[in-house]
């Protein structure tokens, strides 16, 4: 798989140093956001709230090693997402499927294993205050 797809591209350099505004760019105003374990994400307004916080408690979570598949209105983007809650970072495989709607993401599904972080979060007592705040805040 090569990364040619230009939604891919974009989404791979938003990643590589995610803002909020950046990631959200390149949603619609409508869009759906589903991962596992979670309520879905409605809208653009509740994907900038979602992502903020979660950067606020990771501010060095970022995406390496992207690959994609897809056509005009639908891609699957297989990367690594890198947690920074250990030495080294914590590196989980995701893969994202996007239903596209003017080049601009409407629906997106994650796939990833949660436990690894899950995991990592558990046994490091310091994470635990911002993991709660960005789960339940």
């Amino acid at each position: 798989m090569a990364l040619d797809h230009p939604f891919a591209r974009a989404f791979a350099e938003a990643w590589s140093k995610p803002t909020a505004d950046g990631l959200v760019a390149l949603l619609t105003p409508d869009v759906v956001l589903r991962q596992p374990h979670r309520s879905a994400i409605h809208g653009r307004d509740a994907a900038r709230a979602e992502l903020a916080r979660m950067l606020r408690w990771l501010p060095e979570l970022h995406g390496e090693d992207f690959e994609a598949e897809g056509s005009a209105d639908r891609v699957f983007i297989e990367w690594t997402l890198v947690f920074p809650v250990r030495r080294g970072g914590l590196r989980v495989h995701a893969v994202d499927r996007f239903t596209l709607r003017d080049g601009l993401g409407a629906e997106r599904w994650v796939f990833f294993d949660q436990m690894p972080l899950l995991l990592a979060v558990g046994l490091r007592p310091w994470a635990w205050p911002g993991f709660l705040r960005y789960r339940f805040g």
